[in-house]
């Protein structure tokens, strides 16, 4: 099959069908968790995905270039937009726990250590950094990123490339994606946020009995103390409400690409 692909992207004949294909794994790298990290070096990523477009073009239908160059930009822009919608199925979940973490060094107060001691070198949402390679590293090892590489397989089956999407269907569709995105940051923050709410409601009461009391000061250890301990008991449960949303991947992809299809029905 390798030997296949490689002799069909070296045919001029081809070569269309492998810039529409190309297009389409350029949107997946844009949006999906892992390759459109910025650690992740950009020689990398354009490697990986030539050699995937080479790999996923025997499933691809033959095409013809337009007559006027112009008329390419729309198609192109198009399969770009499919390839971000079907990568955008699980950032929802990866980036969603990232900024739940940032919610939670907000509420527990960790984002006030810049302004108390300037540390340039030191980033400055360490909390959204481990919740990102935490939920990076549950979505690897349920091989999540396998999944969309067989989402983005079927594609090809489902949408030729080139051919005519429901524009108006699939951009809800990805728009709602990401709406789930701050569903899913408040769903893993909910446990650990109830926590922090009542303690900032006991200071406010206790700052009124005691005004001399510096109840801001004096909150940093508790809330930073109970929201460590709280996220601590709660690990288990965000560990399998992520894992359970993996499990939902392969649907959640094929439901995206549904609504892609809806204008050319059974293509």
């Amino acid at each position: 099959m390798t030997t296949d692909a490689l002799q069909q992207a070296l045919t001029p004949d081809r070569w269309p069908a492998l810039l529409f294909v190309t297009a389409r794994i350029t949107g997946l790298m844009l949006s999906a968790p892992l390759w459109s990290m910025s650690a992740m070096p950009r020689a990398v990523r354009a490697a990986v995905t030539v050699v995937l477009a080479i790999l996923l073009l025997p499933a691809a239908p033959a095409l013809a270039l337009p007559e006027q160059p112009f008329e390419l930009v729309v198609p192109l822009v198009l399969e770009v937009l499919v390839g971000v919608s079907i990568g955008m199925t699980a950032a929802v979940l990866v980036q969603g726990a990232a900024f739940a973490g940032e919610i939670l060094g907000v509420q527990m107060g960790l984002s006030m250590g810049p302004a108390v001691m300037v540390l340039p070198d030191l980033p400055n949402s360490e909390m959204g950094h481990l919740f990102g390679l935490f939920a990076t590293v549950i979505y690897l090892g349920l091989d999540g990123h396998l999944a969309l590489l067989r989402g983005l397989s079927d594609s090809l089956r489902a949408l030729p490339p080139g051919g005519a999407f429901d524009l108006a269907t699939g951009a809800t569709v990805t728009a709602n994606l990401l709406g789930a995105m701050f569903a899913t940051a408040v769903s893993v923050a909910a446990p650990v946020l109830a926590t922090l709410l009542l303690v900032h409601l006991a200071m406010a009461l206790l700052n009124r009995a005691v005004p001399q009391l510096n109840s801001l000061m004096n909150s940093f250890p508790i809330t930073i103390g109970l929201g460590l301990l709280t996220l601590g008991v709660t690990l288990p449960v965000m560990t399998g409400a992520l894992a359970h949303g993996l499990d939902q991947l392969p649907a959640m992809v094929d439901h995206t690409l549904g609504a892609w299809m809806t204008a050319g029905g059974g293509r």
